[in-house]
């Protein structure tokens, strides 16, 4: 990313979160800002395209194999019930989340069920 959509990306990524913070809708955030919808959702979804770049696939070389198979992972013996500290359950999903979970982990989690309510 060169120096100008850097500087752009701090910039849009500091007024997403002045909305975020705001607790306003984003509607009401734009008409108070004077800003269009259609500009935020643009920086919006260029800020998630910038973020996606990074974790992009690469592509396979000659001695990789891209036959493309995939690979069983047994779950249920991942899992330690006895260390887990919040289960939440919404439909046929299940998450745990164990007590070591890190701070941040779990302030995106509660962020995320707060705007799926």
């Amino acid at each position: 990313m060169n120096e100008v959509m850097q500087i752009r990306a701090a910039s849009w990524t500091a007024m997403i979160k002045q909305r975020n913070d705001s607790g306003l809708t984003i509607k009401e955030w734009c008409a108070a800002n004077g800003i269009q919808e259609s500009v935020y959702y643009y920086r919006l979804n260029q800020l998630r395209k910038m973020a996606w770049i990074p974790c992009e696939t690469p592509v396979p070389t000659k001695d990789q194999d891209s036959s493309g198979t995939f690979a069983q992972i047994s779950v249920a013996s991942a899992v330690q019930t006895s260390n887990v500290a919040i289960r939440i359950r919404r439909g046929d999903t299940v998450m745990e989340v164990s007590s070591d979970a890190p701070d941040r982990l779990l302030t995106f989690l509660k962020e995320v069920m707060f705007r799926a309510l």
